[in-house]
């Protein structure tokens, strides 16, 4: 249903784990059949997505899968999709999964503070030089993900459509135990990858949709 929201992960493989990242999607467009919006969402996103992120990644790691959970209204199972995974397409070896290239979602409705943040993994080591990412890789590939990122995903074989969104933790959560999806999304205005290479710390859990 429109203003239903979403939880859009995206799983990664590599020589040593996983990994993941994660974004927030709403509804703006009703799907003409029931209960399918978990599966429809997850097939849109690989659709649209696959190649750009295989793109990014280094060729030890794999795009494993994308899993849609509905956080926001009414209970839907969740959905894995099942069509990969996929390699990625720079040669040589990536960064260890912790080292993340930095994608800030921009919105304007909660502040500059509200902005939301993706830690996306897969740098390979020859587009990084001394903790940065290779001005050129941050300006056309990476700049390619960000960009189809933020515009709307259609439904491939229905009628569905969502957009790209941020959630404010501190409207959440305001009154717990309760919380506040519908006031705590903005939607996204912008998208864009920080030279800086950030670090994060992840945990260590199986991986989704793992080539073995």
């Amino acid at each position: 249903m429109i203003d239903d929201i979403f939880r859009v992960t995206f799983h990664f493989e590599d020589p040593s784990g996983h990994s993941s990242c994660s974004c927030y999607m709403q509804q703006t467009l009703d799907n003409s059949s029931t209960n399918r919006d978990c599966p429809e969402l997850a097939n849109a996103v690989e659709d649209e997505m696959d190649s750009l992120i295989g793109d990014v990644l280094s060729d030890d790691f794999w795009f494993t899968s994308v899993e849609v959970n509905k956080v926001y209204d009414t209970p839907e199972p969740r959905w894995i999709t099942t069509s990969l995974p996929q390699a990625g397409q720079q040669l040589g070896p990536g960064l260890p999964s912790n080292c993340c290239v930095l994608l800030t979602i921009f919105q304007s409705t909660h502040g500059n503070r509200g902005n939301g943040r993706m830690f996306w993994p897969g740098i390979p080591e020859a587009q990084s030089n001394m903790g940065t990412i290779d001005a050129a890789f941050q300006g056309t590939e990476w700049l390619a993900l960000a960009q189809r990122l933020v515009l709307p995903f259609s439904s491939i074989g229905d009628t569905g459509e969502w957009a790209l969104g941020v959630i404010s933790q501190k409207i959440l959560n305001a009154a717990p135990p309760a919380k506040d999806w519908a006031g705590a999304f903005a939607f996204a205005t912008a998208c864009g990858a920080q030279p800086i290479i950030a670090i994060q710390r992840r945990r260590t859990t199986r991986v989704v949709g793992a080539v073995q």
